[in-house]
């Protein structure tokens, strides 16, 4: 353990109790300077399996995942050889810290003493659902355990423990290797979380970097240890440097840079979350010497003025009392404002993050929304292109199967659709039986129509006025069939065939010459596009 980590570790055990050398600072020092953290005081005594490493073998430990994280589990190779104890830690099947949520950000390794002094051994970094870690210690018996906290500088370890050592997986028969609890007593610090526990949650399975989160964290405990009164430079450097990160973020800027950028905003908040903490102690130490001021300088005055011994020695002890008491008082009131400053960036985080997620919904939604809009868009302009071709195909086959019918029969134009008129002169004198010439006829018809899609064709005989209505009736009735019949023996494609007779119903001339009668006894096809029009292209 490093002599600056024994130094913090005193220094937090010296905030829960007044020590004999505490009680013995002489009677005039009402002023001693005293460092605090924003921490809380643990309830109870907390414990974790020691073990004594003997020289020479390397010993493989367990880690075993807590209900923080049951699904972890690691070993650490322990060797100790020539006064120092390397370890190398490898932990898989573990959670980012940073899905506990809140405050937490990384994983810290911590060594326990015997005596119960904990160091920060250093900080894991999750690859995928791995972590390893090299750390050396000169202790020989030492405990281990790894926590999810909210930067790798913390002192203190807080109560998220996801990690702690077991047994050793191999005994060492005549070697001194022994298991044993140690029970140490600090501090914890005051974080929050989304999660009490990561069962559940799946797993990463990339590398995850919270240096970013991390400086964030430092300077937000920094600010609730109220830096922004009592080390303002400091906070504001690294606030500043905390923007030139998020600048180098943007940027793209490789990892190793924004690591090391991000660890420095680290260390210089940590220093102004250290001055601040101590400069509220002694504030809150200076109010309560200034409150009593009246009863102290009556109490210094009655030590001098005393001649007997043994009353100066009761006065003596009452002034060590009275500077306890107002120790005490100074720091439950700093550790009060730091836990309710912790409460209020709690809530106030919870509220940041909850108004960030109901913004990232919102912003996913309307992200959703405006994909749909330009999905249809895209769709409506797939399909208007589509209507174009299939509209330019169409008009195109219509053209072309229009002139290609021309040269065949006659053909007008008409709102009911392209009608073809075959002449009386195709069918024998007062029969429905179709002449050799309009077979033939009809044939260059099929040919033309067979390459088409989308049409139906409705078959329309009529006659002249000559004979009675029932008789030219059934005639015009019986020629169109014969039509009819002659279409759908050439299996035209996808074509629906109808026939019905007008007789002289809707004459085209007039019937009192014979031209017009002539004109009057005609078979006319309609040709008319159905529902599902579609047209291939007309074979040359």
């Amino acid at each position: 353990m490093s002599k600056q980590s024994r130094i913090s570790s005193l220094i937090l055990s010296g905030l829960l109790c007044i020590t004999p050398l505490a009680a013995q600072a002489p009677a005039q020092d009402m002023r001693t300077t005293e460092p605090v953290n924003a921490v809380k005081a643990l309830r109870a005594t907390r414990s974790t399996m020691g073990i004594s490493y003997p020289e020479g073998p390397t010993i493989t430990v367990d880690l075993q995942g807590t209900q923080r994280d049951p699904e972890a589990r690691g070993k650490a190779k322990v060797e100790r050889k020539r006064g120092e104890t390397d370890v190398k830690v490898k932990i898989d099947h573990i959670k980012p810290a940073t899905y506990f949520g809140g405050d937490l950000a990384t994983y810290v390794l911590w060594i326990v003493s015997p005596e119960g002094h904990i160091d920060n051994a250093g900080e894991f970094i999750v690859r995928g659902d791995e972590i390893k870690l090299d750390v050396s210690t000169p202790l020989q018996t030492f405990g281990m355990f790894v926590t999810a906290e909210p930067h790798f500088l913390v002192s203190t370890p807080s109560e998220y423990v996801v990690l702690e050592n077991s047994k050793p997986r191999n005994d060492l028969t005549g070697q001194m290797m022994k298991g044993s609890t140690i029970k140490y007593r600090g501090m914890d610090g005051i974080y929050s979380a989304n999660r009490q526990t990561l069962v559940g949650v799946e797993r990463q399975k990339q590398e995850v970097r919270t240096d970013m989160k991390q400086a964030r964290m430092a300077v937000d405990l920094a600010e609730r240890a109220g830096a922004a009164e009592y080390s303002p430079d400091k906070l504001a450097e690294a606030k500043s440097k905390l923007n030139d990160l998020i600048n180098a973020v943007e940027a793209k800027t490789g990892d190793t840079i924004v690591m090391s950028m991000g660890h420095e905003i680290v260390r210089i908040a940590v220093d102004a979350q250290k001055e601040a903490e101590e400069k509220a102690f002694q504030a809150a130490l200076d109010a309560e010497r200034s409150e009593h001021r009246t009863e102290i300088m009556s109490l210094q005055s009655s030590i001098d003025a005393a001649n007997d011994e043994a009353e100066k020695a009761r006065l003596l002890a009452e002034q060590r009392e009275m500077k306890i008491q107002m120790e005490q008082r100074a720091r439950q009131s700093a550790m009060a404002e730091a836990q309710e400053a912790a409460a209020k960036a709690a809530e106030e985080a919870r509220k940041r993050e909850l108004a960030e997620q109901r913004a990232m919904a919102a912003a996913q939604e309307a992200d959703r929304m405006a994909s749909a809009r330009n999905q249809a868009e895209l769709e409506a302009q797939r399909a208007r292109a589509e209507a174009d071709r299939a509209n330019a195909e169409r008009e195109a086959a219509r053209n072309q199967m229009r002139q290609a019918l021309s040269m065949v029969v006659e053909t007008r134009e008409t709102a009911r659709g392209l009608i073809l008129n075959l002449p009386d002169i195709l069918f024998d004198f007062d029969k429905a039986t179709l002449r050799p010439e309009a077979r033939e006829t009809l044939s260059r018809v099929c040919g033309v129509l067979s390459v088409a899609r989308g049409y139906d064709l409705s078959v329309e005989g009529h006659t002249d006025s000559v004979g009675s209505d029932a008789y030219n009736q059934t005639l015009s009735e019986k020629r169109a069939q014969s039509v009819q019949t002659y279409f759908n023996a050439c299996q035209l494609p996808s074509v629906k065939v109808t026939a019905q007779g007008f007789g002289e119903s809707k004459p085209i001339a007039s019937n009192d010459s014979a031209d017009g009668r002539q004109k009057n006894r005609r078979v006319e096809i309609v040709i008319q596009e159905s529902d599902d029009f579609e047209m291939s292209k007309l074979q040359q």
